[in-house]
Parts: structure tokens; C-alpha cells; sequence
């Protein structure tokens, strides 16, 4: 590769690559060949700006991340005309970088879709103040409408939310509305990425809002699509609202008929042992979860299960919540056998984490309102580091005892996505299990309870 392309994949290192490539629309298992399609165009540069009409030297690149590096996927340079021409070959359907330079300066980047004897068309004229590039091609276009649709969504929420209007009616109307344009973009764009991501993007987003037409699409998506287990599970959750657990899972039972690949079976199963949980059926669960060890060795979906099987026979609402000693960051004796006789919330963090800095003023306010008396915060980060850890809170206040490094005490709780809280009652049972960015409903959860008191 000569030493100008060379440059580009440095540059590109440096810009955003990796952020702005990467959305796949292939099935996980399957290794498929590789897909190409053509991209054409002419680049040229206001007369004002340069009247020479000299457009050659513009670099085009499409690429990819691979482990942390930019993969070249297709790489053109224009003429004195502007116009180039490329074949790109990605390893599958999907969304990838697209970055302009010239003489090592980035101009310009985006986004751009391959797909298999797609043809992609660019038309662009520096400097582009403030425009944004525009990708010319069926799946290009497919992908626009969608994005469309989502951001107008968005925007007639936010107007009902400013005239005072957001009822239920009216929100019903708007949901139904966006709900009904994603479904038929499957029609209006055929066999293409966006389109196949918009149909189950209207299961997902209709859930709890038309349950009964959920579950009807469902029916009707095609197993193939990308995102068909993702649908399914909404699909799920919207039965069970409306004729209970047991018709979820003959739901589960007749998509499992339709999967197409050992990952989507996995996937419906791992919903199946959580429907079971949700109906109180156990042991269903945890013959489900075995089942998958069996079935998916050597799999993250055994790790899935064996992990599932841990917390319905340990953490379960309900059950005594498990007991840990540890010292906390003074140096004092702390266990939660001695926390007895109030709420306890136990949570897992990284101090670096964006997520958890933003709840921590959530996290504080619930303590301030409930007060020492009646809740005790465990705050266990996963930072061994006592320095990084110190430093953390060197200018942010968080009530409560605070652990460092409490990896065994992780293990017990069979904690893998952070942040991660419990909520323990005063008598040392487990009320409930928040996970993620649910600072909000953990919040309202602990004013109920304290109510209850």
C-alpha cells in the first residue's frame, strides 16, 4: 500500500473509525463471503474558496475497526475532474466509515452502508458549511427514512411534552403512528439493512403501547432478520401482558420453531428461563438454563446459563440476601449481618464509569430523603486501586460505607454489568436487583418501601 494510503489509516486511527463503523446486519454464527458493491462520485471545491478547478487529490476511504485498527475496505483518489471510483469488499452487510482528506488534512466524515450489488453514489462540494454528506443508494436512502422517522418521533414528543398535551391518547397516537411507518419501510425499502432493522424496531417500540399487534408482527417478521430475537423478546413480554406467562412461553415455543441458527435458539431459550422466573416456575428455569450448558458448550451462552442458575438458586427476591465481612475504605469491620434493622442498598461500580457518575447525585438524594435511619448505602467499586478511588471522591460527596476492590464480594452477588445495585430489606432479605441506568425506578422503589415502614 503506498505511503498516502498509509497516512489515511493513521489519520483515520486518530478520528472516528471506530466510533462511526462497525453496525452489522448479519446473522452472529454464520460465516457468510464477503459482500461488494460499487461507490462513485465527484468531489469538488467551491469557486470561491479555489476558482483553479483542480479537483484531484481528494482520498476516499472506507474502512472498518479491527481490534482497535482501521481496516481498509475500499480506497479511491479523484482526478482533476473530482470524479472516483471504488469497489468496496466488507466482510458482511453492514455500516462502516467513510472518511474524505486531502493532502493528510481530514475534510470530512461519516457513514455508509455495504451491502451485496448495492451501487452508492456521492456528490460534494468543500467546504461543506455545515451540510452534511449525502449518500446516494438504495440501502443509503433506506437508512435516511429510518433515521427520519426515529428523529421525527422524537421531536413530536418532545412538542406534547411542551404544550402540556402528553396524554395518554395522544402518545398512543404518535407510538402508533411511527410505529406503523418503521413496519412498512420493510415494504417500502425491500431486503435492506434499514429496512429489516425498522420492522423489528416497530415490534420493540410498540410493546406495552398495542400489545395485541406486537404480537401479531411478530408472527409475521421474519426469522432472518438481524434483530429478530431482540423483537421476540418484546413480543414476549407483551403476551404475557395480555393472557399471562404460560401463553408467553407457547409464544417462545412457536419462535423457537422459526430460528434459523443455534445462536437465535440460544437466545430465545436464555428468554425462556427469565418467563419462567417471571411465572415463580423455578425449577422450569433452572432445567431451561441446564439444558443450555448442555447444549451451547463452550459458548457464552453456557457462561449465560450457569450464571442464571447461580442467581435463581442464591439471589432471588425474597431469599436471605448472602452474607459478606469485609473492611471498608476507613479500615473499619463491615458486614451486612450488622446492617440489620434497616434498607440496604448494595451497589457495584467503577469510578470511571460515565453512567455511575451521572446517578451519583440520584444516589446521594435518596439517602438525604430517606435518611441514616432507614437506609444504609454499600458502595463496593470494583477499582482495586485505592489512590484512583480516593481520587474519585476527593471532590464529589456519597454518603454510605464504601469498599474498595470488593471483587469476592462481586463474586457472591454474581455481579458482571456495572453499575449494579440490591436492595435489601431491614431483616436481610433481597427485595430487588437494578441493573444499569435505573437510578429512577430504584428511587421511586425506596420511597415505597420507606412508606411501607
Amino acid at each position: 500500500m503506498n505511503e498516502s494510503v498509509s497516512n489515511m489509516r493513521r489519520a483515520v486511527l486518530y478520528c472516528i473509525i471506530v466510533a462511526i463503523s462497525g453496525l452489522s446486519c448479519a446473522r452472529a454464527e454464520q460465516s457468510s463471503p464477503p459482500v461488494q458493491s460499487s461507490f462513485e462520485g465527484t468531489i469538488t471545491i467551491r469557486p470561491e474558496v479555489d476558482p483553479t478547478k483542480d479537483y484531484r487529490g481528494f482520498e476516499i476511504l472506507v474502512a472498518q475497526s479491527e481490534d482497535g485498527e482501521p481496516d481498509t475496505l475500499g480506497y479511491a483518489v479523484t482526478d482533476s475532474s473530482g470524479y472516483f471510483s471504488m469497489r468496496v469488499t466488507a466482510p458482511e452487510r453492514g455500516m462502516y466509515g467513510l472518511v474524505i482528506s486531502r493532502v493528510g488534512q481530514i475534510l470530512a466524515s461519516g457513514r455508509i452502508i455495504i451491502a451485496d450489488g448495492d451501487s452508492a453514489s456521492l456528490v460534494a462540494a468543500f467546504p461543506l458549511n455545515g451540510r452534511t454528506m449525502r449518500i446516494r443508494s438504495l440501502e443509503n436512502s433506506a437508512w435516511q427514512a429510518y433515521q427520519n422517522t426515529l428523529a421525527q418521533h422524537e421531536r413530536e414528543l418532545v412538542e406534547l411534552v411542551q404544550s402540556g398535551a402528553y396524554e395518554e391518547e395522544a402518545v398512543n397516537a404518535r407510538f402508533s403512528q411511527t410505529t406503523t411507518i418503521l413496519w412498512d419501510l420493510q415494504q417500502t425499502f425491500p431486503n435492506t439493512m434499514a429496512g429489516e432493522l425498522a420492522a423489528a424496531e416497530a415490534i420493540v417500540m410498540g410493546s406495552g403501547w398495542n400489545d395485541s399487534l406486537v404480537v401479531a408482527r411478530i408472527r409475521a417478521l421474519p426469522s432472518s432478520n438481524a434483530r429478530f430475537t431482540d423483537a421476540a423478546r418484546s413480543a414476549r413480554h407483551a403476551q404475557a401482558r395480555l393472557a399471562g406467562q404460560s401463553a408467553a412461553l407457547a409464544l417462545l415455543d412457536e419462535i423457537t420453531e422459526r430460528t434459523e441458527s443455534s445462536i437465535q435458539r440460544a437466545e430465545i431459550a436464555s428468554e425462556r428461563v427469565l418467563a419462567h422466573i417471571d411465572s415463580s416456575q423455578f425449577d422450569a428455569a433452572l432445567e431451561v438454563a441446564q439444558t443450555m450448558q448442555e447444549d451451547f458448550v463452550e459458548t457464552h451462552w453456557a457462561t449465560w446459563a450457569e450464571r442464571a442458575t447461580y442467581e435463581i438458586q442464591n439471589l432471588l427476591p425474597g431469599m436471605e440476601a448472602p452474607n459478606f465481612a469485609v473492611r471498608d475504605a476507613n479500615g473499619d469491620s463491615l458486614s451486612l449481618q450488622d446492617l440489620r434493622g434497616k434498607h440496604v442498598i448494595l451497589e457495584f461500580y467503577q469510578p470511571e464509569d460515565d453512567l455511575y457518575q451521572r446517578e451519583l447525585p440520584g444516589r446521594n438524594n435518596i439517602f438525604t430523603v430517606l435518611g441514616a435511619d432507614k437506609v444504609e448505602i454499600v458502595s463496593i467499586s470494583m477499582q482495586p486501586d485505592t489512590l484512583v478511588n480516593e481520587a474519585f471522591f476527593e471532590e464529589r460527596i456519597a454518603p454510605g460505607r464504601h469498599v474498595y476492590g470488593g471483587l469476592d464480594v462481586a463474586q457472591q452477588y454474581n455481579i458482571h454489568v456495572l453499575p449494579t445495585r440490591y436492595v435489601i430489606d431491614p431483616q436481610g432479605n433481597l427485595v430487588n436487583k437494578y441493573v444499569g441506568g435505573t437510578m429512577a425506578a430504584l428511587y421511586e422503589d425506596m420511597v415505597g418501601l420507606s412508606e411501607q415502614q
